[in-house]
Parts: structure tokens; C-alpha cells; sequence
């Protein structure tokens, strides 16, 4: 069997920056040809830090929704940023299709693309908490989780919060940006330095959305994240907050960022 591929740098508009993602395109009629195992196997030959494995609609249907799966080389995730928002830019913008969402496992994730700038946004599927456990241990340094996805020690999380990516993130505030956007300058540890964490900067987004006034109410709150500097993968990710009423809580975060595409090929399984 033979998959053609993609592989789209996130968070950039120069190639070479950014994070990297494969996107692996199985056929409608090839679906049930790739198993868990062997997509591990491929996630491995690609020793990217996610791909994503593209679910082609029938021949005559639409692009309206398509379903993708992530994986990792050690396992599959429902949901992680930089795949969601790689795989945006080449539906909306390689494509030029008119898709309205992606479906992942940890559900619908609406997208849409700004005309103006070519960037695209997804909607987050989230749901934010502050871990007591991790604030305490950290000197009280506040830890965020954003919707769902692996985690390598479930005892850090509080009780009834045990999934979701547990990593390390340091920050810097530079200031606000030529947008107006509040400006920072991050770098992300997990079992390695990861060059753009959308996830991560959502929840970070959402972390620092609770520290604005209330008196701002629901906002929006839009912030700016630039990460992988160090590691010569520059990755520029925006995040927008709004608050539920009255300024308490999430109610809505968007992920946004450009891609561009770096190669084609064909996969021989």
C-alpha cells in the first residue's frame, strides 16, 4: 500500500521554523488498513513529535468535516496544537477547501481562516483548572490544564483532573505587540524542548486571562506567544481568551497560526 504525505511547518511562514508535522492521507476505501501498531511504527520512521493521520472523505463527498487521528511515537493523543493547526493551513490553505472543522478524539474542533493574513483559528475544546497538588509542590507556581492528551506521572494532578500533558513552561513578558496583543517569549520542556505548544499556550492563555481586572469582563483577552527560539525553530502562536459572565471562568479559546508547506511524498507500507 502506498499514502502520499505532507509535511507542514506550524506557527511560521518560513520553512524550516516552527514545529514540523506529517500529514499521512488514508483513503476513504484504505481506512481500516492502518492499525494502532503500525501507525506507531510510522509516527516512529517520521520521529516527528506528533503526525496525523488524515481520514479522506469518499469520492463526491465534501471537506466539510474531516476526521484525523494523532499519534505520537509512543501513543495516540486526542488532541494536541500544533497537528490541529498544521492540519488547518494545509485543509484551508493548500487545499483551498472549505472545511469547517476537524474531529478528533477529544472531539469537534471548528476552524476558520482570516482572509486578510492566511492564518488560521480553532476553536479549543477546554476545560481549565489550576492543580492545587502542582502549585503547592512548585513553590506555588500555578499549573494549567487544557482539554485532554497524555500525561507522564498522573499522581502530580489533582484528583477527578488526571489527564492532560504535564511539561514545564517559562515565561517572559515583552511587552504587547504591533496587534495590540500582550507579548511573551516562552520555552517548553517535556520529555524534550518542544519548538510550539499550541495546547500549552492555550492554557497558558487561559492562566493569564484570569489575572486581568474583572472589571474587563469577558474580554476578549489576546495574547501573543513566541517559542522555540532557542532551538532555531521560531514559532509565532496567538491565543484569544474570552471570560464567562462577569469576567468568572473560560468560556471560549482560540488557537491561531500560519504554516507553510516544506514537502510531498509517498508512504510504502
Amino acid at each position: 500500500m502506498r499514502f502520499e504525505f505532507t509535511t507542514i511547518d506550524a506557527f511560521t511562514t518560513t520553512r524550516y521554523n516552527g514545529n514540523p508535522l506529517a500529514i499521512v492521507r488514508v483513503p476513504a476505501s484504505d481506512k481500516s488498513s492502518l492499525c494502532k501498531e503500525l501507525k506507531l511504527k510510522i509516527a516512529s520512521e517520521f520521529n516527528l513529535s506528533e503526525i496525523v493521520f488524515m481520514h479522506l472523505p469518499a469520492t463526491g463527498e465534501s471537506f466539510k468535516e474531516v476526521a484525523i487521528d494523532i499519534f505520537t511515537h509512543e501513543a495516540e493523543v486526542p488532541f494536541a496544537g500544533h497537528p490541529i493547526i498544521g492540519t488547518s493551513h494545509y485543509l484551508l490553505n493548500e487545499l483551498g477547501e472549505k472545511t469547517e472543522a476537524v474531529i478528533t478524539k477529544a472531539g469537534r474542533i471548528p476552524i476558520t481562516k482570516d482572509e486578510q493574513t492566511g492564518e488560521v483559528k480553532a476553536v479549543i475544546s477546554q476545560d481549565f483548572h489550576i492543580h492545587k497538588t502542582l502549585a503547592k509542590a512548585s513553590r506555588n507556581l500555578n499549573v494549567v490544564m487544557l482539554g485532554a492528551g497524555d500525561t507522564y506521572n498522573l499522581s502530580l494532578l489533582d484528583d477527578g483532573w488526571q489527564v492532560g500533558l504535564v511539561g514545564t513552561m517559562y515565561v517572559a513578558s515583552q511587552g504587547t505587540d504591533k496587534y495590540g496583543r500582550k507579548s511573551y517569549r516562552t520555552r517548553m520542556f517535556g520529555s524534550r524542548e518542544d519548538p510550539g505548544t499550541g495546547s500549552a499556550c492555550s492554557g497558558l492563555g487561559c492562566y493569564l486571562a484570569t489575572l486581568e481586572p474583572k472589571e474587563a469582563g469577558k474580554g476578549p483577552f489576546l495574547y501573543s506567544f513566541t517559542q522555540g527560539v532557542k532551538m532555531g525553530r521560531q514559532s509565532d502562536i496567538a491565543v484569544e481568551v474570552i471570560r464567562g459572565e462577569g469576567g468568572e471562568d473560560i468560556d471560549k479559546v482560540l488557537l491561531g497560526g500560519a504554516g507553510v508547506k516544506v514537502m510531498d511524498g509517498v508512504l510504502e507500507v
